[in-house]
């Protein structure tokens, strides 16, 4: 095999990742820095992109440092943004504002105005302006303001100055790009999640009907390219910066969901992935292009040419078990540290299943799939004083897993029924969740090395056939290790579908609560 290295990098929502890679996708060297989120106001959560860049160039220099890297074999650079990051630029390359991340929902009422006005509608949605939609992009902004449309109006209607002064609208990967090539691109799976791209067989471009209809100048867009092209050569600014040789090809790459689809080893039409991190998010790669507006799933250009990624995002996943972390394990995590996520699988897996009754809905930061509901929050559910901490934990993890099945069953009426899934992210490095997972969805559950390193694995891959070590993403994929598979219970399984039941009435009987509660963060 090829003795050529790469730098991947993971641009997190809470850390950046880098590592150092071979041709085989084992992984040499990885380390990270994090850097802070900023929620200023209600509705609003934000980051530096100038962070993310001191990240990397921090994270590099130690990686080669520490690592001995010979960087004469360095042959490529990889990024991996977090999806749906929105970054303005002046046509110096300075950010204008903070980027508006995946979790920022302050356009929602720009949102819903311009997807939702008129009489006739459908899941909120205005009729023909859902078919336009359809039409060309194959999906739609969701009514929660979390895509670009609707950002990109908002900076018109609030803003107009920096709207006046952006040069371009970027993405995180697009951001990261700039900084290391001067070139101003965006990945057709991340254009495609602007809703301003003609996504139809034979097209690959923005849609100049969708600008023209909410007034969005083409030329404050960028060039969109393909995952496997190279967008352009380190510069020797940025790399005096790295450390690194001048000239090395950066590839444009493709956002998080796109590279962890890849990283998964789930290649093959139809092969499911499921990825827990800070969010979760599911999909399968299929050859026809799909939708499910009333869910919000739909189909993404992929990273493989030719085929669409069919996916959907929940908000919050692996944070909702952080947070029972912080208020419930503190003790714990000052003694053992970054071990303290062993300890909250073993305490879950000493509660039986279905936590005692206790039920923990996981919506701390609204939803988007299979509701697209900005107004919805979590928590507990028929706690009694018998419950314990331990008992919360395990209740996180059901709640989470339980989300995920409403939004997987979805998908396979969609796209067809899966026999296993590939379970990448933190959430499966524990047996107890993934066994969880595995019941709740009634599916085998396929653990895959390095969970968490998903996403740079797949950006890697991106690399090694776009420079012909691999002929074709399938061949990459047979380096994909699975180390652990976990199969349902049948007993535990038909608790799960009694649980499920009454985990879709909570929706039900709270949504209506929790938009008053919560409707002044629109």
């Amino acid at each position: 095999m090829s003795d050529k290295l790469f730098l991947s990098y993971d641009v997190g929502t809470t850390n950046l990742k880098a590592a150092l890679l071979n041709a085989d996708f084992g992984i040499l060297g990885l380390t990270s820095e994090i850097y802070p989120l900023y929620v200023p106001k209600k509705g609003y959560a934000e980051q530096d992109p100038l962070d993310w860049w001191r990240a990397v160039v921090k994270a590099t220099n130690r990686l080669i440092r520490e690592k001995n890297v010979d960087t004469s074999k360095i042959a490529a650079i990889v990024f991996s943004g977090q999806t749906l990051s929105t970054v303005l630029i002046n046509k110096n390359g300075e950010p204008l504002m903070r980027s508006m991340t995946w979790m920022d929902a302050r356009a929602a009422p720009q949102a819903k105005r311009l997807i939702g006005k008129g009489i006739i509608k459908i899941s909120g949605y205005n009729l023909f302006t859902l078919l336009r939609f359809l039409r060309i992009t194959g999906g739609g902004p969701g009514l929660a303001g979390k895509d670009h449309l609707p950002r990109i109006v908002w900076v018109k209607e609030n803003m107009p100055e920096t709207y006046r002064d952006t040069y371009k609208f970027l993405d995180s990967n697009g951001f990261m790009i700039y900084k290391a090539t001067g070139k101003t691109v965006i990945s057709g799976f991340d254009a495609h999640l602007t809703w301003m791209m003609d996504t139809r067989p034979g097209a690959y471009h923005w849609s100049t009907t969708i600008l023209k209809k909410y007034r969005i100048d083409a030329e404050k867009l960028p060039e969109i390219r393909r995952p496997t092209d190279v967008a352009g050569r380190l510069t020797s600014e940025a790399a005096k910066e790295l450390n690194l040789f001048e000239g090395i090809p950066v590839m444009v790459g493709a956002g998080d969901v796109a590279s962890v689809a890849l990283g998964s080893g789930a290649v093959n039409e139809n092969d499911y992935f499921l990825y827990i991190g800070t969010s979760d998010f599911m999909g399968t790669h299929i050859s026809k292009r799909k939708t499910d507006v009333s869910h919000y799933m739909g189909s993404i250009c992929s990273a493989i040419p030719g085929m669409y990624l069919y996916t959907g995002e929940q908000e919050t996943a692996g944070s909702c078990l952080d947070w029972a972390k912080d208020q419930f394990f503190k003790d714990v995590e000052k003694e053992v540290g970054s071990k303290v996520y062993d300890e909250l699988n073993d305490a879950a897996g000493r509660i039986p299943t279905g936590s005692k009754g206790l039920m923990f809905t996981p919506w701390l930061s609204g939803e988007k799939t299979p509701i697209d509901n900005h107004y919805i929050r979590g928590g507990f559910h028929n706690l009694s004083i018998e419950h314990n901490r331990d008992h919360a934990v395990r209740a996180v993890m059901e709640g989470v897993a339980l989300n995920i099945r409403w939004a997987y069953r979805c998908m396979e009426k969609k796209v067809g029924q899966s026999k296993w899934v590939n379970f990448v992210g933190g959430g499966a490095k524990g047996k107890t969740w993934c066994q969880i997972v595995a019941d709740v969805l009634d599916r085998e559950v396929r653990q895959v090395e390095n969970p968490s390193q998903a996403g740079v694995r797949g950006a890697t891959m991106i690399a090694t056939v776009a420079l012909g070590i691999y002929r074709d993403f399938p061949a990459a994929a047979k380096g994909i290790k699975i180390i652990g598979v976990f199969r349902p219970n049948p007993r535990k399984t038909k608790l799960y579908d009694a649980l499920f039941v009454m985990f879709k009435k909570l929706y039900e009987s709270n949504k209506n609560i929790c938009k008053e509660l919560n409707k002044s963060s629109s």
